[in-house]
């Protein structure tokens, strides 16, 4: 008895679960039946009525028309709308090169600029064309989570990879009288191949400079021992030596 009573609960359960697909059976037997029933009623009022029938069939095809006639509409409106978007793009990369190779521009361009050409500006005209960075202090927090704690952020100065400069004149070929736009608009000498955004070095304006500064070139250019900044305070104390 108490073993019975002890199972009565799973009984229940699958007393339940039996009606519950049984019910699903039936559920899903009345609905392909009514499907089946519908089908067959159609068919037979087709088969009676055959105006009925092509009418039927005339606007199934109207509708599969209006449906492909709109989902084309909505592919053209797409296409169009890249096609503006090409032309735009297309428009504006060559405005772009067009103002990149003017032998005078009317504004500045961020030009790419590598290591040779920072120490050349560095070196020369004692800029040091860097950016402040900041190297974040992160620890693991209880609980396994990572934080920041400000404070302990390092920063530092590392070289630029860009470089606005705003052509004046075209002095010979590749070679460029330019104002540099981030450093106070001075002027400077630079080498600047066309149809390129790169700068591959700078002149002195002057070319004394190295008659006068060959020791000081020797020394420092492709020195990796010493910072832009370090470079550019050479050129300062040269300067007031001199």
């Amino acid at each position: 008895m108490w073993n019975l009573i002890k199972l009565a609960p799973f009984l229940l359960v699958a007393t339940a679960l039996v009606v519950a697909i049984k019910l699903v059976f039936i559920v899903a037997a009345v609905l392909i039946a009514l499907g089946l029933t519908f089908l067959i009623a159609r068919w037979l009022y087709h088969a009676v009525n055959p105006a009925a029938k092509e009418k039927y069939l005339a606007k199934k095809s109207a509708e599969e028309t209006r449906l492909q006639s709109e989902k084309a509409e909505e592919q053209a409106k797409v296409r169009a709308a890249e096609f503006d978007e090409f032309k735009r793009e297309t428009v504006r990369r060559e405005l772009n090169m067009a103002h990149r190779d003017s032998d005078r521009q009317d504004s500045p361009y961020t030009y790419e600029i590598g290591k040779h050409a920072n120490e050349a500006l560095a070196i020369r005209y004692g800029i040091a064309n860097e950016e402040k960075t900041t190297k974040e202090y992160w620890y693991n927090a209880p609980g396994g989570g990572k934080t920041r704690n400000a404070e302990r952020d390092i920063f530092y100065y590392e070289p630029r990879k860009t470089i606005r400069v705003q052509k004046i004149s075209k002095l010979s070929s590749d070679i460029y009288e330019v104002m540099l736009s981030d450093f106070r608009n001075r002027r400077a000498k630079v080498v600047i191949e066309t149809g390129t955004d790169y700068i591959k070095t700078f002149y002195p304006l002057g070319d004394s400079w190295f008659d006068k500064n060959s020791h000081l070139e020797t020394t420092l250019k492709g020195n990796g021992s010493f910072t832009l900044k370090e470079l550019a305070e050479f050129h300062v104390l040269k300067a007031i030596i001199n």
